[in-house]
């Protein structure tokens, strides 16, 4: 018996092999979907506006009371306005607000200056470091 016809008589015992067939070629796929690009995922930090000083509260000279975009809050006495709208106190006093009698959305910024209020510095005087030297 030739090797062909010996071949050929064992692939017929086997139903679904044939010399001629080679069998499929298992393909892998992937584990994972693949995650395209996308134009989001990205946000700025907050800008932090709003009161700072809340009416009825003491505020430093200089000390900002107010920031915000544009002129929620006007300027009323006392207080100045810097470039980016920003409220600040011009002299130590108690903030108060008030609202505009022709246009109620209009709210007025005032710091009405109180003798009693002094800042307490952190450090000590220069006058109490020297008499400490001297001591």
């Amino acid at each position: 018996m030739s090797p062909i016809v010996a071949i050929a008589s064992q692939c017929q015992q086997l139903p679904h092999y044939s010399p001629l067939f080679t069998p499929p070629v298992t393909a892998r796929h992937a584990t994972k979907k693949a995650g395209g690009s996308t134009n989001n995922g990205r946000d700025s930090a907050g800008r932090r506006l709003g009161i700072k000083v809340w009416p009825g509260t003491m505020a430093k000279p200089g000390g900002i009371i107010v920031r915000q975009r544009g002129k929620k809050f006007l300027v009323g006495e006392n207080v100045g306005m810097g470039n980016d709208h920003t409220i600040f106190a011009l002299v130590a006093g108690r903030v108060s607000m008030s609202r505009s009698p022709k246009n109620r959305k209009r709210n007025f910024v005032h710091v009405t200056p109180e003798l009693d209020f002094v800042h307490v510095a952190a450090e000590p005087a220069l006058e109490d470091l020297a008499q400490r030297v001297v001591d």
